[in-house]
Parts: structure tokens; C-alpha cells; sequence
């Protein structure tokens, strides 16, 4: 195969892989407030860490065409990193990050929104905020990509 060949197949793959990976948009969560006086939408928060795999697994999926243009059109989207060290606002709170050990430790604001009614903090959790902010959905684990679809189309409000 000629260079101008391999060239042209290069470039496909690229222009391919490209096209497929549509970044998500995504929302301060100390924003919330403002964005919900603008326009009342539902709240997708991914929790989740840096290090899990799961995590990494299903933001991938949050970024196929089908979620994106749902999360893109009619929600605001928010990430919260389970370790991070930075003070964060919510719903007019302030949360903190909390040292766990030696060089580990949890936000107030993960804990918050990720640990279920026993108690246990997992990641990554998904959960879903009505349009005053307020956790109406909340599932510890890993959900594939057509659950996701679903769970977003199932808490769009009604038209």
C-alpha cells in the first residue's frame, strides 16, 4: 500500500474513533442553583474515583451519541470525584474533604450523595436530582449503558 494510501486509512480511523467519542458536557456542582432558577432540569451525579475501573467503564458509556443527547438536551451533568480535596457548595452547604489515613480520604460531598441506607460508601453511584436539587434516585454500582439510557429517560419530567 502506497503512503498516500495508509495516509487516507489513517485519517478515517481517526475521523471514525473521533466521531464517536462526544464529550459530555458537564456542570459545577456549585452551579446547580443558578442553572436550576435559569431552567428546572433533572441532575445526573456520576460519584466515582479516579482510580476505579468501573467508573472509568461507565462514563465510556455516558459518552455514546444516544446518552449524550439526552444528558446534553435535558439535564445538567455532574461528576464528583470521590477524593476530592477541595471544598465544594451545595444547596447552600459547605462539604470538605476528610482524611481517612495516611494519603486516603473521602469528600463530605461523596459521602453525601453515595452512601446507601446501610451505611456503605461504593463507587461509582449514580444518582438523580429532581429539579430543587433534591436526590430522587440513588444506585450503588456499575449500570451498563442501556440501564443508563433507560434511568435517564424514566426521571425526564413529563411533557
Amino acid at each position: 500500500m502506497s503512503k498516500k494510501g495508509v495516509f487516507c486509512l489513517v485519517c478515517a480511523i481517526v475521523l471514525r474513533v473521533t466521531a464517536l467519542a462526544v464529550p459530555l458536557d458537564t456542570v459545577a456542582i456549585d452551579q446547580l442553583a443558578k442553572l436550576q432558577q435559569e431552567e428546572k432540569r433533572p441532575v445526573l451525579v456520576i460519584i466515582g474515583t479516579e482510580w476505579c475501573k468501573y467508573c472509568s467503564a461507565m462514563e465510556a458509556s455516558l459518552k455514546k451519541k444516544e446518552l449524550t443527547k439526552i444528558l446534553h438536551d435535558q439535564y445538567y451533568f455532574v461528576k464528583i470525584d470521590g477524593e476530592e480535596r477541595k471544598a465544594l457548595k451545595f444547596n447552600d452547604r459547605m462539604f470538605y474533604y476528610r482524611p481517612t489515613g495516611a494519603s486516603t480520604g473521602v469528600h463530605d460531598l461523596a459521602a453525601y450523595f453515595a452512601t446507601d441506607e446501610k451505611g456503605s460508601l461504593s463507587f461509582p453511584t449514580v444518582c438523580i436530582l429532581n429539579g430543587k436539587n433534591e436526590i430522587v434516585f440513588r444506585y450503588n454500582g456499575f449500570l451498563k449503558r442501556g440501564e443508563l439510557y433507560k434511568l435517564l429517560i424514566n426521571f425526564l419530567p413529563p411533557k
